[in-house]
């Protein structure tokens, strides 16, 4: 049983690690970030950048190997939604390829990293305006179609 504890141990700790250094990068590039490492279930909140979205953040979390976020509606809620991974060995190796310097090519994941977070709030406060827009369209057809009646309800008061 010992084993098992120092194995979940020493993972939580590499978790907090790779956490802590994603957020030192996220950071850099700009981005507003509230720290919950130290917590039990650890994970680091990236604020929205963009107003026009429905949700405050998303949610950074290590999941077995895999680092993954998902949206959170506010910063102290839980997230909801499909979770998305973030494959960070995985650019290294694709920029380590180009033969690049692995500095170089730690520096371009931290980019690659950023950017891709600022597209996803980006597409996700456009598919917000366009499913707001679309809901706008309904109720305008739903108002001026058909006949207007409420001017023949009489009370019986």
């Amino acid at each position: 049983m010992g084993l098992f504890c120092e194995f979940v141990d020493r993972k939580q700790r590499e978790a907090r690690k790779h956490l802590k250094l994603i957020e030192k990068a996220l950071k850099k590039s700009g981005f507003s970030i509230s720290n919950y490492i130290d917590q039990d279930d650890s994970h680091i909140f990236i604020k929205n950048t963009s107003p026009d979205a429905s949700f405050e953040g998303i949610r950074i979390y290590e999941i077995g190997d895999a680092l993954a976020y998902r949206v959170q509606k506010e910063q102290e809620t839980e997230p909801y939604g499909k979770a998305y991974i973030l494959d960070l060995e995985e650019m290294f190796n694709d920029f380590m390829s180009e033969n690049i310097k692995e500095e170089k090519a730690g520096n371009k994941v931290i980019e690659s990293l950023a950017e891709e977070i600022k597209q996803f709030f980006a597409r996700s406060a456009t598919a917000q305006s366009e499913i707001d827009g679309s809901e706008k369209e309904k109720t305008v057809i739903l108002k001026t179609g058909g006949t207007d009646y409420s001017g023949m309800v009489v009370s019986k008061t």
